[in-house]
């Protein structure tokens, strides 16, 4: 039972690992395995999805089957969005990422109102998405912060008059008065879910690749970033994404245990929580791979998904569409697109130019093509309209 918010009112701390481990020796996996889908177990959440990762007396295709079980009562069962770079300007320096700040080779970009305007219109007629997802870099002076949160507030409003019905936003950490100017925008109540992925929850991790000092690096301030959702929480918002990038941190034990007790702080408070786990991808003069194998990278997901079953696992077309056929059992969210600036078209397939975008993607098929090959499998895919089976729209 969910508690209410004034009962776990205060930020996110992060987890000490030997305590959960002292707890995770004393779950009975297979009677964790056994039990009714709607029942939770007796142990922290924490504690059983590190059991369950560790205990490889249980194969990853046995978790994964409870899991999707566990997950199957989920109404919708899958939802979607779209990402929407809006720019590739950055102030931030992190190692893995094409737009840091440092990467003279990039070619940046910048949306205006009438770029952004349009390419709604191409997600939502063409490609025939309700759900779509804002991201720019993130920001060091104070009067760039709140312009961009005036900005992304603008886009988020449009979208929503336009008929989207559901919108994520990923502009890095913020701080009360940007979160105010942003808030200016929508209601409490409105489906506008916050991203802010810590991409490592080990402090050492994030330094080597964020940068060890905020000074003039703003996504290096781990502190600011993590309590983000807390931010947002305060000011009577509900729905939050926070999430690891996965490969980033040696120790995906130490990941998991840290990303589910986030989560289930986050619940704690009331709010409506989607997970996060992107593997790393390939970017520009970035040295990133995908270090963590797939069935590795299956079994984190399970684990995760079995003890998180009310929280969506976002599936993204980082993953090509072989894997993301074994994985969408998993999955409450799948995420088709690409993470240029402005990349859509009406009659192609989306642009993922190296020399402009974040990172390359694996499956860079149309959303539409995505999203209709699922619903033909069998699985309805909510905020998606299939523009091959609805009326000739305009646009």
């Amino acid at each position: 039972m969910t508690q209410s918010p004034e009962a776990v009112a205060g930020d996110f701390t992060l987890p000490e690992l030997e305590d959960v481990r002292r707890e995770a020796a004393k779950v009975d996996t297979h009677a964790v395995l056994a039990l009714p889908e709607s029942e939770e177990p007796a142990w922290s959440r924490e504690a059983m999805a590190l059991a369950l990762w560790e205990d490889r007396s249980i194969s990853t295709e046995e978790l994964k089957a409870a899991a999707e079980a566990r997950c199957a009562a989920r109404t919708p069962r899958l939802h979607t969005f779209v990402p929407l770079y809006t720019t590739n300007y950055c102030d931030s320096e992190c190692k893995m990422c094409s737009m840091r700040k440092g990467n003279l080779r990039l070619d940046r970009k910048f949306s205006g109102r009438k770029e952004i305007t349009a390419q709604l219109e191409i997600l939502y007629h063409h490609e025939g998405v309700r759900g779509v997802g804002f991201l720019t870099g993130e920001y060091e002076d104070k009067h760039t912060r709140l312009s961009s949160a005036f900005r992304i507030g603008w886009a988020i409003r449009t979208a929503l008059d336009m008929g989207y019905e559901r919108v994520y936003f990923n502009i890095g950490s913020m701080e009360p008065d940007e979160i105010d100017v942003l808030g200016e925008w929508i209601g409490h109540e409105e489906p506008v879910t916050m991203c802010v992925f810590q991409e490592s929850y080990d402090k050492e991790t994030y330094g080597r690749f964020m940068g060890q000092t905020s000074a003039q690096v703003p996504k290096a301030n781990f502190d600011r970033r993590v309590v983000s959702f807390d931010r947002w929480l305060d000011a009577g918002f509900r729905y939050v994404n926070p999430g690891v990038l996965v490969g980033l941190h040696d120790d995906l034990s130490a990941e998991i245990v840290s990303l589910v007790s986030h989560g289930a702080h986050l619940r704690a408070r009331g709010a409506v929580v989607d997970l996060s786990v992107p593997r790393m991808r390939p970017a520009m003069t970035s040295r990133d791979t995908t270090r963590v194998n797939d069935d590795d990278y299956l079994r984190m997901m399970s684990a995760v998904a079995f003890t998180c079953p009310e929280q969506r696992l976002v599936l993204t077309t980082r993953e090509p569409q072989e894997f993301q056929d074994v994985a969408m059992g998993l999955a409450g969210v799948i995420s088709p697109g690409s993470p240029d600036v402005a990349p859509y078209r009406p009659d192609s397939r989306a642009r993922n130019d190296e020399a402009s975008s974040q990172f390359l993607v694996a499956d860079l098929r149309r959303p539409r093509h995505i999203l209709s090959r699922i619903e033909a499998g069998g699985r309805p895919v909510e905020h998606f309209v299939d523009p091959s089976s609805s009326a000739p729209t305009a646009g």
